[in-house]
């Protein structure tokens, strides 16, 4: 993995140590002292293994299609890295912690892990509320924390714009927040279904299910003015039956309808949509929709719009011209009989994010870096992924390509995939606000 290339003098710099040459006079940055470069140089690596505490959903409604899959990404990656030689000749132990029992219940076990078991770096959470209570206490703690998965946009932006950037100096999210998702719907409805004039939305009633709704209703009435909105429905998270919800979309004349469902609950109401025949009536824009027609099996429909949560496609890239799709994909698939979903792709950006901002800062230094050494070289940071190449913005936000496409049955697949001729990608500044501007100014701002 390759990140940005940065001179020493450079990064000792923006790591504040930029008076380290001027003589024997120690100073202090970035939560370090030296006395000069050559003692830098001097960093002995611990014998000891990294450790990495992987934290999803492994019990409860998504675990089966979120939590449990990225979990298996982590220890593919971990197996991998591992029979390489680790990092900067490291080993990692990785262990797999159960992100159920909500927020309080997280932060208690982040404290644990890193006051007490001491781990290297937390890598975790689907949850979008975990989110928000956890990683301020990244620099609370002085413990890195890489969120992995969650989408509220909301987590490292603040108030107003413009803001002040990172808003946690050891806190990072290393995937592209709900942003990409709603925006990149948008866009592909304005550019296939030009004519659409009623929408509707289905959405979990807490942050990240409104939040989702937000950006999209706002990015779809800036890029089609005349579009209706002509119903939003708020079920409550882990909803078992959506028979009432489905019949008022039903009845409420809509052409499109926007859910951010997820885990579980986007399995349940897909599966109840069909027999009561929704799809018929409308189409279904899924803004993280990729996991499941894979989940749902071939019963899921043709012809629904479907969000890939930026580029993480078991297709694409093509492996042709991406061979580590084509690695991931197939070992993946040969271990744990499944293609690997977003989530998976999600962990995977993790864990090399950590692994590459721990070689360029060690290569740089001579050593272990400290952790906030390891975030100073991450912010900035470009990597290749499975996906393609994800960057880490100076607000410490994961940055990437969307991919969204159309539902098709396909032979020799045992459930719909992407219509191949009917994909789009949308770059990442197209979907991504820039640094220290709040998503929902941005799309305000854009132009006709």
């Amino acid at each position: 993995m390759s990140g940005e290339r940065l001179g020493r003098r450079e990064f000792l710099k923006n790591a504040g140590l930029a008076g380290i040459a001027v003589g024997a006079a120690g100073i202090t940055g970035a939560g370090f002292q030296v006395r000069s470069a050559k003692a830098a140089e001097k960093r002995s690596v611990p014998k000891t293994p990294i450790r990495l505490a992987a934290i999803s959903f492994l019990t409860g409604a998504a675990a089966a299609p979120f939590g449990i899959p990225a979990d298996n990404a982590y220890k593919l990656c971990a197996e991998k890295i591992n029979s390489e030689g680790g990092i900067l000749g490291r080993k990692i132990d990785l262990q797999s912690f159960d992100e159920a029992g909500g927020g309080d219940s997280q932060v208690k076990l982040a404290r644990k892990l890193i006051l007490e078991d001491k781990v290297d770096a937390v890598l975790g959470y689907i949850s979008s509320g975990n989110c928000k209570a956890v990683l301020p206490l990244s620099d609370e703690l002085g413990g890195l924390i890489i969120a992995y998965d969650c989408g509220t946009h909301e987590l490292l932006e603040e108030e107003k714009s413009p803001f002040k950037f990172p808003k946690y100096e050891l806190g990072f999210r290393s995937s592209a927040h709900l942003g990409i998702d709603n925006i990149g719907l948008a866009l592909f409805i304005e550019e296939h279904f030009k004519g659409v004039k009623k929408i509707a939305g289905i959405n979990p009633d807490y942050a990240w299910g409104r939040e989702s709704w937000l950006i999209f209703e706002k990015a779809i009435k800036q890029l089609i003015p005349g579009v209706e909105v002509v119903n939003t429905l708020w079920p409550k998270l882990f909803t078992t039956d959506y028979t009432a919800h489905i019949s008022a979309l039903i009845g409420s004349g809509a052409e499109i309808i926007h859910s951010a469902l997820w885990g579980g609950d986007a399995v349940t109401f897909s599966k109840q949509a069909i027999g009561m025949g929704l799809f018929n009536k409308a189409k279904m824009a899924y803004s993280r929709g990729e996991p499941y027609p894979q989940e749902v099996g071939m019963e899921f429909p043709e012809g629904q719009i479907i969000c890939c949560a930026g580029t993480h496609y078991f297709l694409y890239p093509e492996h042709d011209k991406w061979p580590l799709n084509k690695w991931f994909v197939e070992s993946y698939h040969k271990k744990y009989g499944k293609y690997p979903t977003y989530p998976c792709y999600h962990a995977y950006q993790a864990i090399y994010t950590y692994k590459a901002a721990v070689e360029k800062a060690g290569s740089l230094l001579g050593g272990w870096p400290t952790q906030e050494e390891i975030a100073k070289a991450a912010s900035g940071l470009s990597i290749e992924t499975p996906s393609g190449i994800l960057t880490i913005g100076a607000d410490h936000n994961g940055r990437e390509d969307v991919l969204v496409g159309i539902s098709k049955k396909v032979s020799g697949h045992a459930f719909p995939i992407l219509d191949p001729e009917m994909m789009a990608i949308y770059p990442a500044h197209q979907v991504n606000a820039p640094a220290g501007i709040r998503t929902e100014d941005w799309i305000a701002g854009w132009k006709a």
